[in-house]
């Protein structure tokens, strides 16, 4: 979807003009004669001082008009606003002490990045594993339900921003201790499996015993 959009300004109108030049300076020209431009014309405006421009501008009754590519102007600035908002996390993160190991998964660092946030974080609150400390296990339950409750608002949503709601209705903890209580019933699940037994190789069959 396109918009034509007219101006008057003289300002804006010297200033397309002087873009003109420099699209034909820059290798652009057979795009302006594709637009209607002759080569007269360019030629001309090339050899002008910026005053003409100017002069045009204000008393020549010139009408011009922009055209928008709306569609993409829209994703051009929902991006950014994507950017904002990951960039706005990612400093709520650290300030709330996030471990390396979330940041590196919830969002893309780069080394330069990485090794900033690893002299920034406050390790302090770890316990002597280097994981955070739990909360009691009262606590913990309010947690897993309330997780459980921003998962069925919110099913759509990305982890990191489940974890900043959850982060501000528990902002006594930090983001690393939440992030192992929703995550302790995984942890003890990969520790039982780590424990099991290795399961017994089934015997070679009689007659491959004599074929051996």
């Amino acid at each position: 979807m396109n918009m034509m959009i007219n101006i008057s300004d003289p300002t804006l109108t010297k200033m397309l003009l002087e873009h003109v030049v420099e699209q034909a300076e820059a290798g652009g020209l057979d795009q302006l004669l594709a637009s209607g431009f002759r080569p007269e014309l360019v030629d001309d405006l090339r050899q002008r001082p910026l005053r003409d421009f100017f002069y045009a501008a204000r008393n020549g009754g010139l009408a011009m008009s922009v055209q928008f590519d709306i569609k993409n102007l829209e994703a051009c600035l929902w991006r950014r606003d994507i950017a904002k908002h990951t960039e706005t996390l990612k400093e709520y993160f650290v300030r709330h002490g996030a471990s390396i190991e979330m940041l590196r998964s919830l969002f893309t660092l780069s080394k330069q990045e990485l090794q900033r946030l690893r002299t920034e974080l406050d390790l302090s609150k770890v316990g002597p594993n280097g994981r955070p400390r739990m909360p009691p296990a009262s606590i913990r339950d309010k947690i897993h339900q309330r997780w459980h409750a921003i998962g069925q608002s919110q099913p759509n949503s990305h982890q990191r921003d489940r974890l900043c709601s959850l982060h501000q209705e528990f902002s006594s903890f930090s983001i690393a201790a939440l992030h192992r209580v929703i995550t302790e019933f995984d942890e003890a699940s990969t520790t039982a499996s780590a424990h099991l037994p290795e399961p017994a190789q089934p015997a070679a069959p009689a007659e491959a015993q004599y074929l051996s």
